[in-house]
């Protein structure tokens, strides 16, 4: 079940911001981090974002490059294709507001979380955009993605960070790495 509905019959512009936002989700950022994108900041071509610490000026060259996978790239593409249409299109910030109101907010960013978790059949209350971020390390960890790596991506400086978001499917990691070592002793 596709839970943003995009598809040939859903191609309005909240469908398609929603769809884009989750997919950038994906991706480990900050909520804050993804509400301060600006359209400059992508390119869709190398498949990047740039995000510019949230701590530092928007002008320093300090800014981390965000691998985008090829569906948040085709998200994107769809929803910067419909922006075009929305009466704010001229503004900087990539994520516009519904209703033809400008910048989306984070309150809007954690309603759209909200109704997509309850679509998806899961508990609204137990899930908010920060969600993504842990899930994201531990995907990222389950597939064999160095720490180095991850490390870099999220712009961490400590490895106490990779463990803190790792943890909460780390014993889980270990029962799948030690199922698929098959028997060992025979």
């Amino acid at each position: 079940m596709d839970i943003t509905a995009w598809g040939p019959g859903r191609k309005d512009f909240e469908t398609t911001r929603d769809h884009a936002l989750l997919r950038v989700l994906t991706e480990g950022l900050r909520a804050e981090e993804i509400l301060n994108i600006r359209v400059q900041d992508l390119d869709l071509q190398g498949a990047v974002l740039v995000v510019v610490p949230l701590k530092m000026d928007r002008n320093s060259i300090d800014g981390r490059v965000i691998p985008l996978q090829p569906s948040t790239v085709k998200a994107l593409t769809r929803y910067l294709r419909l922006r075009t249409t929305h009466k704010r299109s001229s503004e900087p910030w990539l994520w516009l507001g519904l209703n033809n109101r400008p910048r989306l907010g984070y309150s809007g960013l954690w309603n759209m979380t909200k109704r997509v978790a309850e679509r998806a059949g899961y508990d609204s209350a137990e899930v908010s955009p920060h969600c993504w971020c842990h899930s994201w390390a531990d995907d990222l960890k389950a597939r064999g993605v160095s720490g180095e790596h991850i490390m870099a991506i999220r712009g961490w400086k400590s490895p106490a960070m990779l463990r803190r978001y790792g943890a909460d499917m780390a014993s889980q990691r270990a029962v799948n790495t030690m199922h698929n070592l098959g028997d060992r002793y025979s």
